[in-house]
């Protein structure tokens, strides 16, 4: 039989450890509020930060969907093309999922 391990103690580098990551956490979001009235409202560097979230999130989901294969390919083109039409980010995403899913329940992965 397995033993687990105790989990009700801490040791202090796991707690010094917690406490840095949010120290780091908040001090990002609160370095994000005081730079808030400083970044540029109107221009180029306003549009460029107005697209800088969508971005991050093609720079870390077209690798997933080409890693995952011909399903994760699917999925993504099946994602883009419903966000083009249905103009629903919720739809968009559950018929990605949904594809996904299907293929992988199906063709396997």
């Amino acid at each position: 039989m397995t033993q687990f391990p105790d989990l009700t103690s801490f040791s202090g580098d796991a707690v010094l450890t917690i406490l840095g990551m949010a120290a780091v956490t908040y001090g990002m979001r609160l370095g994000g509020l005081l730079m808030a009235d400083r970044l540029p409202q109107h221009g180029r560097w306003a549009h460029v930060l107005e697209r800088l979230p969508g971005a991050v999130l093609i720079s870390v989901w077209v690798p997933s969907a080409l890693s995952a294969g011909a399903i994760g390919i699917a999925g993504a083109a099946a994602t883009v093309i419903t966000m083009a039409l249905a103009r629903n980010l919720f739809a968009a995403m559950a018929v990605g999922m949904v594809l996904v899913g299907v293929g992988r329940y199906f063709i396997g992965n």
